[in-house]
């Protein structure tokens, strides 16, 4: 059937307008596909900044954790010793 209507158009039009409208079809999706593809690359470059931002606080949290391990810096919390104010 798909054979029937593109005979049928064959003989309708010269080959040099279906080939121009093919064409023309093609560069349409490249365009949609160059837009889809900056798109990607704008959502991973946003992402991997968002994923340093992340490593760069871990290792902050991280730096902290140790020196409350050795007494420095930051008291450990102790439920237990530790009364709310409202009590």
């Amino acid at each position: 059937m798909m054979n029937e209507h593109c005979d049928k158009r064959q003989l309708d039009e010269p080959l040099s307008i279906i080939l121009r409208d093919r064409i023309d079809t093609l560069e349409i999706r490249v365009a949609f596909l160059d837009d889809l593809l900056d798109s990607l690359n704008s959502t991973v470059a946003a992402q991997a900044q968002q994923l340093r931002d992340l490593q760069d606080q871990f290792k902050v949290l991280y730096s902290r954790m140790e020196s409350a391990n050795k007494g420095e810096g930051i008291a450990i919390f102790d439920a237990a010793a530790e009364v709310p104010p409202h009590y």
